[in-house]
């Protein structure tokens, strides 16, 4: 007979409260230090039946346990902990950041809202934990999304579980985003990784120039040549048909949305004639600019 202790690993609603919240709808956010202080700044392994947890790391760092496997981190820091996965950690003393925990069917209801479900599914159901990139990097102000939770939860407000589901998804959204950030990294190594992101910053900032990819190298630091396998290994795509995607893409937002004209948004977007502008979507789209907007705006069957 095998009379060796069994050890179980601690179930915890929030750590330290021995009972699991049972209630559908759950969702609570403190500070670390709200926690972490009182236990000398250490979070024993521990796991969660039904709560997934996401932490914003601001300030500090310290020592992450998931599932047996140890991490240092230093802020800022973005960490999801999907339920049942076994984690604690040891925060370095005075860590500022907030712990957000939400039952389970309130991350369900937040991703049925997004036609992303299925890559939005997928990268709540694992761990992940990273460097919080710049909110320029993502799009994404993760800082003010998770204190916006924290206003919503204290203030009593019309809707409130709407406003926190969306940021929820915001939060969510951010994480896709980040954990695509790492696989680039990953696939290119960080220094390419980076100068693509900086070209794709560029991008944002001058396609309606319609600059050539020679300035642009130039002013990444590299060769056009360099600039082109760079993007081909990232996206499969050379340079000058992602800026071409960007200006088509702000051409279907106003041709969609807005009652400018037609040969006003070529112009916007670096053409300068409307037939110029027309044969460019129409090659890219199979549709001209005018067969477009139509299309958009028909009303759509029921």
């Amino acid at each position: 007979m095998d009379l060796r202790p069994v050890y179980r690993i601690p179930v915890f609603g929030l750590y330290g409260s021995a009972e699991e919240p049972t209630g559908a709808g759950y969702a609570h956010i403190e500070t670390i230090a709200a926690r972490a202080e009182r236990n000398d700044w250490t979070i024993g392994a521990h796991r969660h039946v039904a709560l997934a947890q996401c932490l914003v790391i601001r300030e500090g760092g310290g020592l992450l346990d998931l599932e047996g496997q140890q991490s240092a981190f230093v802020a800022p820091w973005f960490l999801w902990i999907p339920s049942a996965v076994v984690h604690g950690f040891r925060f370095d003393p005075a860590t500022i950041g907030h712990v957000l925990t939400v039952s389970d069917d309130v991350v369900a209801a937040a991703l049925r809202q997004s036609p992303d479900f299925e890559a939005l599914s997928e990268t709540v159901s694992v761990p992940s934990h990273a460097r919080l990139p710049e909110p320029n990097e993502i799009g994404i102000n993760v800082t003010e999304a998770i204190i916006g939770i924290e206003t919503e939860l204290l203030l009593p407000r019309t809707a409130i579980g709407t406003a926190i589901s969306a940021k929820l998804l915001l939060l969510i959204v951010a994480l896709l985003r980040v954990r695509t950030l790492l696989r680039l990294d990953d696939g290119m190594g960080e220094a390419r990784a980076s100068e693509f992101r900086r070209f794709r910053a560029i991008v944002e900032r001058v396609f309606r120039q319609q600059r050539s990819i020679s300035a642009i190298a130039a002013e990444l630091g590299i060769t056009p040549d360099k600039l082109h396998n760079i993007t081909r290994q990232a996206v499969g795509k050379s340079p000058l048909d992602i800026i071409h995607d960007r200006i088509i893409l702000e051409c279907k937002r106003e041709l969609s949305y807005t009652d400018r004209r037609i040969a006003e948004i070529g112009f916007d977007c670096g053409f300068a004639d409307a037939a110029h502008f027309s044969r460019f979507f129409s090659a890219r789209t199979g549709l001209s600019p005018r067969s477009f907007r139509q299309l958009a705006r028909a009303p759509k069957p029921e």
